[in-house]
């Protein structure tokens, strides 16, 4: 029984405990997700985890903080899996009408005469991906060293 099956057979009030989010909500993003899912999956291939998992992984990691490598240990599904799951449900709702959130600086824009919203900004570096060099890293090194010592 995998994640989605597990949180799918709550009640009401302990879905919304466990995943942050009403049924409703739920099964709207799911609708989203199912279409995206649809279509990037139409020409065939290896369809990978499907669209109510990768859901109720990301809402499970959002919800609760946990790292990659704890959410692989319980689930036993590769961390780097784990983490595109997250990243594509993550950009396929943001991309959607549906679920767009307005612009940051609007949100938090100061009101004359009041204090910003914002006091405090926390930044999670646990799940940072890697930042390496392009495949193309030869057409900017020549790959020789300096000859000064």
């Amino acid at each position: 029984m995998n994640a989605y099956e597990k949180i799918w057979m709550l009640d009401e009030k302990e879905f919304k405990l466990i995943t942050g989010v009403t049924k409703e909500v739920f099964t709207k993003a799911l609708e989203v997700l199912q279409l995206k899912y649809a279509q990037e999956h139409a020409q065939g291939g290896r369809p990978g985890l499907p669209a109510e998992l990768r859901l109720a992984l990301a809402l499970e990691y959002w919800r609760e903080y946990r790292t990659f490598r704890h959410m692989a240990n319980d689930h036993q599904i590769g961390k780097t899996k784990i983490n595109k799951a997250v990243l594509w449900v993550e950009n396929v709702l943001s991309g959607s009408d549906e679920f767009k959130l307005k612009d940051l600086k609007e949100r938090f824009k100061q009101r004359a005469g009041s204090e910003p919203e914002i006091k405090m900004v926390l930044i999670d570096v646990e799940e940072q991906p890697v930042e390496r060099p392009k495949y193309n890293q030869q057409a900017s090194y020549s790959g020789k060293k300096n000859g000064i010592r």
